[in-house]
């Protein structure tokens, strides 16, 4: 059989112009049947043209579609482009995990596949090829489709696989690595774990990676199938991106595997990014030189707000602004950029507190900060709490991506938080220093940052000049900093606010907060 793997397109909004990730759920899951012809197609990186793609359909049997929540509308376009051409639709991924009734019941999908997905998909091929008898079914777990009478039936969850050596190597062969980008530099991706030991209420990924029975949901992959990993992609690329939530979850693991890789020699040719938490690294400092001498050079950080108060609320009970501050300085020092991450306007947060994470973001002077209204994403225990409060703004999914607000708080209604996202970005991106602070890192052929200095061509080309373009297309200027902004931006004030009798959980009673202003002058700000 020929199977077409299809990414399908999203909205591009924020970041989305400089970052462009492989889609290693679709090239895992052909590793499953690789016994069939295989084909992808990733509409995030690839020349669209209607003809030359109808007749990619038109040779296929199934198509294959992944699709996250703010892709769904295109994934269902796709769908529909298949069926017109005789083909079996499968749709798996993040939203179709999230909300199986909705995607299932589309007239143009065939089949859909819950959570992990490397067993189901391979059953769910081999019963096509086969024509067995359609009551065999629903012995495939993981699986959702409609009878006959067009009732959508869930079979039942899949468990998940504990030992992830157990899966086979993914087809980078059908990825052109070429055209995958991450903040100026090319990148490949590796998945050394899944699932998070958290149970953060707001987030997707413990629904995504759910066992059956409710218990393991975090899995790695050995140390010896990880370097196996590292030496079957092209080195050519300029990185490795450790693409799970939080490549530091267990210390001792991490230790072992930047050793195994410091040992292999692998640094002196390729670099390494991953995504950490700012108290993991906090209180083991010394794993960022082990990071530092194994060849990492990105990290990406969870900054989130500058108010312990959300801090706490987001289960980062164990984080606080001046850890933040210090990470993001022993990184720095190491040469060691920072992508930071801030949510605008969680819970129990007014203009004025946004604000003031958006200049304690801007202090920080990290490499880049992506500025995200803060989420509800379907399936969650916090889109449930968020509904019931009839706080769900929009029901596009379209809006879903990260950048449009789908939601309002008691503080905030949606077009306030629209408007704060784009005031951050203006603000960070747009105003006096963030440009010169790059220029300043990046072109010293002695500093830290001196790995950087032979990607700088593409680093302008696809960093500063399409992610400018694409903040401008979007009508964001610095006409739309407001005037508190500015007072905040004027004064160089890293705003570091005392919380009182803060409260532990979203929806509990908030007391007064008071805070506290220490001028530029008194507050060390790290380059």
């Amino acid at each position: 059989m020929k199977i077409l793997y299809v990414n399908p397109a999203r909205l591009t909004s924020g970041l989305d112009a400089i970052i462009k990730g492989p889609p290693m759920n679709l090239i895992s899951i052909a590793a499953m049947v690789p016994e069939h012809d295989a084909k992808l197609f990733d509409f995030k990186v690839q020349k669209y043209k209607e003809n030359r793609f109808r007749s990619l359909l038109n040779k296929s049997d199934i198509v294959a579609i992944t699709s996250m929540t703010p892709q769904i509308s295109h994934a269902f376009e796709v769908a529909e482009m298949a069926k017109k051409q005789g083909c079996t639709t499968i749709v798996g991924g993040y939203h179709p995990t999230l909300a199986p009734d909705y995607v299932a019941k589309h007239p143009a999908v065939d089949y859909i596949i819950r959570g992990e997905g490397e067993y189901s998909f391979q059953e769910l091929v081999q019963y096509l090829e086969s024509n067995e008898n359609r009551n065999l079914l629903k012995n495939i777990d993981g699986v959702s489709y409609k009878n006959k009478e067009g009732k959508v039936i869930h079979n039942k969850d899949r468990r998940l696989e504990l030992n992830l050596d157990n899966f086979p190597m993914p087809r980078r062969d059908l990825l052109d690595d070429k055209k995958y980008v991450y903040l100026g530099a090319q990148v490949a991706q590796l998945e050394t774990s899944r699932g998070c030991p958290h149970n953060c209420k707001f987030c997707c990924i413990i629904k995504m990676w759910r066992n059956s029975d409710g218990r393991v949901t975090y899995r790695t992959k050995s140390t010896k199938r990880i370097l196996r990993e590292i030496y079957d992609i092209d080195w050519k690329n300029d990185f490795i991106f450790f693409c799970e939530d939080n490549f530091t979850i267990k210390i001792k693991r991490t230790k072992e595997i930047l050793e195994t890789i410091i040992r292999s020699g692998v640094p002196n040719k390729i670099h390494f990014t991953c995504q950490s938490r700012v108290d993991s690294l906090y209180r083991n400092p010394w794993l960022i030189d082990l990071m530092h001498k194994a060849g990492m050079r990105q990290v990406f950080l969870g900054i989130e707000s500058v108010h312990q108060q959300s801090l706490d609320a987001m289960n980062k009970q164990n984080t606080t602004p001046e850890m933040a501050r210090k990470v993001v300085s022993m990184l720095q020092d190491r040469g060691i950029s920072i992508f930071g991450g801030v949510i605008i306007g969680f819970p129990g947060e007014t203009k004025t507190m946004v604000r003031q994470t958006i200049q304690f973001a801007r202090s920080l002077n990290m490499t880049f900060v992506q500025f995200t209204p803060i989420t509800a994403f379907p399936g969650t225990d916090f889109y449930n709490e968020m509904k019931e409060k009839n706080m769900i703004t929009s029901n596009n999914y379209k809006h879903y991506d990260l950048f449009h607000p789908m939601m309002r708080t008691e503080q905030l209604s949606s077009r306030d938080m629209y408007r704060l996202v784009a005031e951050a970005y203006s603000a960070y991106y747009l105003s006096k220093g963030w440009f010169q602070t790059l220029i300043k890192r990046y072109t010293n052929p002695f500093g830290e940052f001196n790995w950087m200095i032979g990607n700088i061509p593409r680093f302008a080309k696809t960093v500063i000049v399409s992610g400018l373009d694409m903040l401008h297309s979007m009508g964001m200027t610095k006409s739309i900093i407001s005037d508190e902004m500015r007072e905040f931006m004027a004064q160089g004030e890293a705003i570091k606010p005392l919380t009182i009798n803060k409260p532990e959980k979203i929806g509990e009673e908030k007391e007064t907060t008071i805070i506290v202003k220490k001028s530029i002058k008194s507050v060390k700000i790290s380059n």
